[in-house]
């Protein structure tokens, strides 16, 4: 009699928990089915939750929770496509990757041509538009132009507010003198920008670039006094400031200062380099598209060595 009580409850222990597990498995299988369901449909972004509870000896609730966020429309892109035309911001003052011909007035230059060729397998046409380097960022991200050309160094802080386009060129930062002024106050290389201070030099630079960021860090941290840094809007007017003994030095990078000394008249040498950022076309940061249809674009120019030919053509003195 023992041993058959036992069995007894032993047999109506499992047939209570095998019920429940037949039933979680049920709930679980069926949520499987409804889950992708309700997932799909249409919305910019929802949340699901599927709630369950199992009464009786055991209590069981199964709950999916789960956000889905529709990707985000690449309107630039859309625009672009209805225009034809993609609008491109550039600050003419940064030779040999934009500027204006003396001859002729027109816009010229490796990026120039560059994004022109890029434009032209795309099936585009470029309306250009020319502004002070500071406001092209700000530009790109009210969407006023699709796309920013202006030798842009990709740089951490750019990151966080546009997006960039695969690069194209690496650069260095140089410091340039008139050869007679460095010689004069005896300078041939400086081992760091700080030293700018040991000689009591006044250094020009573009308003919005790296090194005018360079400058200013060095200002706020006491490094350098605030009268040693001097901004300006036009590269241009800070080369001719340069050159009428205005300012002492001009803090650029390559290929601009290449170019300055390779054309300009006047003497000009280079007192400080070192390693500096990849370049690249920005764009909104919702611009997916149009940066994946431009970096296809752009790895086949690499490949043909497209981009190469145009850059050796805007650096070396056949140029001029």
């Amino acid at each position: 009699m023992h041993g058959g009580v036992c069995s007894q409850k032993h047999v109506k222990g499992i047939s209570k928990t095998t019920t429940i597990l037949i039933v979680i498995i049920i709930i679980l299988v069926a949520v499987a089915v409804v889950e992708p369901l309700l997932l799909s449909q249409p919305t910019a972004a929802q949340t699901v939750t599927v709630e369950r509870t199992i009464t009786g000896t055991v209590a069981q609730t199964v709950t999916i929770e789960k956000t889905v966020t529709e990707a985000v429309k690449d309107v630039v892109w859309e625009n672009i496509q209805k225009r034809g035309t993609i609008i491109v911001g550039t600050s003419p003052d940064w030779p040999p990757f934009e500027f204006l011909d003396p001859q002729t007035g027109q816009l010229t230059g490796f990026e120039v041509e560059l994004m022109e060729l890029i434009a032209e397998r795309l099936g585009l046409k470029v309306e250009w538009k020319t502004m002070d380097f500071a406001t092209i960022i700000v530009a790109v991200e009210h969407k006023d132009i699709d796309l920013g050309v202006s030798g842009f160094s990709v740089t951490p802080e750019r990151l966080e507010v546009v997006q960039y386009t695969l690069y194209h060129t690496v650069t260095e930062s140089q410091l340039i003198m008139l050869k007679d002024k460095a010689e004069k106050l005896g300078i041939t290389r400086l081992d760091k920008l700080e030293q700018v201070k040991d000689y009591k030099l006044v250094v020009g630079t573009g308003s919005g670039t790296t090194q005018e960021a360079e400058l200013m860090d060095l200002v706020k941290r006491g490094v350098i006094p605030t009268e040693s840094a001097r901004s300006y809007d036009d590269f241009g007017v800070a080369l001719e400031d340069l050159k009428l003994g205005r300012i002492d030095a001009l803090y650029a990078e390559t290929p601009i200062t290449t170019w300055w000394i390779m054309t300009e008249e006047t003497p000009l040498v280079v007192v400080f380099t070192k390693p500096y950022w990849p370049v690249a076309f920005i764009a909104h940061r919702d611009s997916d598209e149009l940066v994946s249809k431009i970096n296809g674009v752009l790895s086949e120019l690499i490949v043909e060595g497209r981009v190469a030919e145009l850059y050796k053509k805007w650096t070396t003195p056949q140029a001029t």
